[in-house]
Parts: C-alpha cells; sequence; structure tokens
C-alpha cells in the first residue's frame, strides 16, 4: 500500500551526507490507530453528499465536500467547509489561499478516488478520525492511498478539522527572530550563501553571500544527525505531520534524507493535544529524533530565507 505522505515528514535518523537537488510536496497526513466503528465504500469518485444523523456519513460528507472545492479550485469554498478550529490553525484565509494549490494536488486527487471506504476511529489523543482508504491513478499509476483526518463537532455536527492540533502557524511569522550577537561563523564551513548546522553546538547560523550573518541561535537536534557534509534545501512545507501519535510542526524545510524520510529544519514540534513537545528553555539540547528543532519565530525566519536549493553544511 501506498500511503500519501508528501508531507509527511518524520525525522529519520539515518542519513548520508549526498545533498538532494529536488523534490515536492503536497497535503498532510496523519497516522492512524486504534479500532473501526463503522465503514461504509463508494466505487466512484468522491462528491458531495446530505448529511445525516449518522456520524460516519456526516464526516464522509464533509470530506467529500472539501476535497471537491479543492479539486475545483473553489478556495473559498473549501475554506468555509473546514472547522473553525483548522482556521485557526492556517492564520487566515489569505494564508490558506497561498497554500491552495499544493493543498488541490494532494487533498484534491482523493475527488476523484476509486473505491474509496470511510470508518471513524480514536486515536491515542482521544481524536476522532475518519480514515478515508482509496485508490488514485495519478499519471496513469496505480496507487492505494490512505489518509485519516480529525473530526471534530461543531454546531451539532461533525467538521472537518485537518489541522487543528498545529497551533496557529500564522503565529511563528509575527515573532521577531532574537538579533542577539552569538559565536563567529565556524572555521571551515563552506562560502557563499548558506545555512550552517553544528551539531556538537546545537546551533544554526544563517550566513549571506558576502559572509554576513543574519541569524544565529540555538537548536535541538540528535547527537551524529545527519552526517556531516554539504546538503541543499529541497522542500518546503508549512504544515507537516510526523506520521507517528498525532506529532505535528510548522515550517518545515528538508535538506537531508534519512533511511525513508526525510530530514530538516521546523518548529519545536506539537502533540497530539497540541502540546509542545519541548520549551524554547531546552533549544540547545539534543531533544530531537532526527530533524532539527527550532523556536517558532525562528522556524518561520529560516522558512522564509531559504529557498530550494539553499546550501546546508552540516558540522560535526
Amino acid at each position: 500500500m501506498v500511503v500519501l505522505a508528501l508531507t509527511v515528514a518524520a525525522c529519520d535518523p539515518q542519513a548520508g551526507a549526498d545533498p538532494v537537488a529536488s523534490s515536492t510536496t503536497s497535503a498532510p497526513v496523519t497516522s492512524t490507530a486504534a479500532s473501526s466503528t463503522s465503514t461504509t465504500t463508494t466505487t466512484e469518485a468522491a462528491t458531495t453528499t446530505t448529511t445525516a444523523d449518522d456520524p460516519l456519513e456526516q464526516a464522509s460528507a464533509a470530506f467529500e465536500e472539501w476535497v471537491s472545492a479543492l479539486a475545483d479550485g473553489d478556495v473559498e469554498g473549501a475554506w468555509e467547509a473546514m472547522a473553525e478550529s483548522s482556521q485557526w490553525a492556517i492564520g487566515d484565509f489569505a494564508r490558506f489561499e497561498e497554500l491552495s494549490t499544493e493543498l488541490a494536488e494532494g487533498w484534491g486527487a482523493w475527488a476523484t478516488a476509486e473505491d474509496v471506504t470511510y470508518s471513524l476511529e480514536e486515536d491515542d489523543a482521544g481524536r476522532t478520525l475518519l480514515i478515508v482508504r482509496g485508490v488514485a491513478r495519478p499519471e496513469g499509476q496505480v496507487e492505494e492511498r490512505e489518509v485519516g483526518v480529525p473530526v471534530v463537532e461543531e454546531d451539532g455536527a461533525l467538521a472537518l478539522s485537518p489541522f487543528e492540533e498545529f497551533g496557529n502557524v500564522a503565529l511563528g511569522f509575527d515573532e521577531e527572530a532574537s538579533d542577539t550577537v552569538g559565536p563567529p561563523v565556524p572555521a571551515n564551513s563552506g562560502a557563499g550563501r548558506r545555512i550552517i548546522y553544528s551539531n556538537s553546538e546545537q546551533r544554526v547560523w544563517l550566513v549571506e553571500d558576502d559572509g554576513s550573518v543574519t541569524d544565529t541561535y540555538l537548536v535541538s537536534g540528535r547527537r551524529g544527525v545527519p552526517a556531516p557534509g554539504a546538503y541543499q534545501v529541497f522542500s518546503k512545507s508549512e504544515l507537516a505531520y510526523a506520521g507517528h501519535d498525532g506529532v505535528t510542526m510548522s515550517h518545515m524545510v528538508r535538506f537531508a534524507h534519512g533511511r525513508s524520510l526525510a530530514i530538516g529544519f521546523h518548529a519545536i514540534p506539537n502533540d497530539g493535544n497540541g502540546r509542545p513537545l519541548q520549551s524554547e528553555d531546552e533549544l540547545g539540547e539534543y531533544r530531537s529524533l532526527g530533524c532539527v528543532r527550532q523556536s517558532p519565530g525562528h522556524a518561520a525566519e529560516l522558512f522564509d530565507w531559504a529557498v530550494i536549493g539553499t546550501q546546508v553544511v552540516v558540522l560535526a
């Protein structure tokens, strides 16, 4: 089975030192857990249906309405089809509109999926997930896909809330990144515009072409991961799922490949209940499974500063 996981980033701790040139990102997915409560199947492409008192019918109808709006380019309709908790997580309609192309390519593909089945399950954090399984045919290829989408009760019915556990992503952009003077750029750390990540110091530098430092700050990674070497930013996602335990993170900037998943810079993750996995005071300590955690403000700063192809130099 191929799981739709284009913005899943589980911070795989195994990575070599070879740079990666390019990749793509699309819509997030969540892991599934616990037992199914009920299931229904449709063999046609997903279309909007009338809600009923049955929770599964409400949730599946909400999903079909949302993905159909995305596929049709109806950004306003897709925005209104989401629960208020996900609207708050995105920040505002303008930011959702900026993400609409990626969302249409990922989530919107479910509007033409075949043999779609639905079930409701509860994950380890106590959230209700709509589990959707189906067959997609991108560019002539047949793929079995599965996705879990949080649903919440709103106005007496179940509403789709795919982004609720992220917290407010826009807040990271509103926070001012610190301009505290830090240690100088390490020797033998490359040249040109680049991100330098010192694993031993648990510190990042953003360096311009002329050698000036835009910012430097403490982070939390994993000892020895990824391997020292030269990398390149190959994809970015404002929203990403870890793929386990409902963990989410914002402002993901991927630069290395692990054994099966990507490694990147991102904000301190939230658990399935939206609680940070560590405090900002703990940055500078090894806390991660492989990715590089930053404060929300610094994560948003690096996300804006780094473009696809930006050099990343990892030091031991």
